[in-house]
């Protein structure tokens, strides 16, 4: 049975062992998660345009009351010339607007929108291609090394770990496992935090077994876990002090030893539920 004493304790000898090593590798891990987020981020703010363009065509068009319609120029032996509506704003100022140029911002609005919409579906896209297709593998090689230095101080090397040992097999293991954090997620958020602590090991089996298939890889993670989320969850937040002294350095403290001593300590966790006290760890 594992305590968060022996866990803590474990992981901040191994990382002071390697200090400046950790320190690189936690600092790639947090720029990658970063750059993951930013994506998001940057599709996310697209869609937020676009809904704010739909939201004030919408909102002006409410707003304005039609007052007047004067059509000039139209008899029996004439073409239609001018359309002109008188319309009031929410202040009482009259907006005199022809056909012309109803016409013209419809259409302006309409390109507007298509532009924003298919920036939107291509940075989104973008964003999924980069992190199915190198964010994921670049984490599973940092969680590799960290994994690796419990037991002897780990080479950076250890980092490209995914992309050397069946990368293909890499990027569908971490696909599927953030496909069915996202899902359960949809169900109000508490079943995909669930599920992430569930997968939390899934990282840690690739690096020992890179020929495993993903199915199997999230199945042993969920055995691993079972009846371990909540006490993992406990252990998380004890690392709520640390982030608070982080956040009066401007972030400095987590660079040079919070977020490694955290990436150390996970590993340190999947050691102990796989391995208990046994000895010799199997190492790829």
């Amino acid at each position: 049975m594992w305590t968060r004493k022996q866990i803590k304790e474990k992981a901040k000898k191994a990382f002071q062992l390697n200090y400046w090593k950790c320190v690189l590798c936690g600092l790639i891990f947090a720029i990658i998660v970063g750059g993951a987020s930013g994506a998001g981020g940057a599709a996310s703010g697209g869609s937020s345009t676009f809904s704010s363009l739909m939201y004030n065509n919408q909102h002006r068009e409410e707003t304005e009351t039609v007052e007047e319609v004067e059509v000039e120029g139209i008899d029996e032996n004439s073409d239609p010339v001018t359309v002109t509506v008188v319309t009031s704003d929410d202040n009482g100022n009259e907006i005199e607007v022809n056909e012309t140029d109803v016409a013209f911002g419809i259409a302006i609005f309409s390109i507007v929108a298509l532009t924003v919409f298919a920036i939107v579906l291509v940075a989104s896209a973008v964003g999924i291609a980069v992190d199915v297709l190198l964010i994921n593998p670049v984490e599973f090689g940092c969680r590799n090394f960290f994994r690796r230095n419990l037991d002897e101080p780990a080479k950076l090397s250890s980092l490209t770990f995914a992309f050397d040992k069946n990368y293909k097999n890499a990027v569908k293991t971490a696909f599927f496992k953030d496909l069915f954090i996202w899902l359960w997620s949809l169900l109000f958020v508490i079943p995909g935090i669930i599920k992430a602590y569930e997968y939390r090991l899934v990282p840690y089996i690739f690096a020992e077994n890179p020929d495993m298939k993903y199915s199997d890889i999230l199945a042993e993670s969920s055995k691993l876990m079972k009846g371990n989320k909540w006490k993992t969850f406990v252990l998380d937040l004890s690392f709520i002090g640390w982030e608070l002294l982080s956040l009066c350095t401007c972030g400095l403290l987590s660079i040079f030893y919070v977020d490694p001593y955290k990436l150390q300590t996970d590993a340190a966790l999947y050691e102990a539920l796989k391995y208990g006290d046994k000895k010799e760890i199997a190492t790829v």
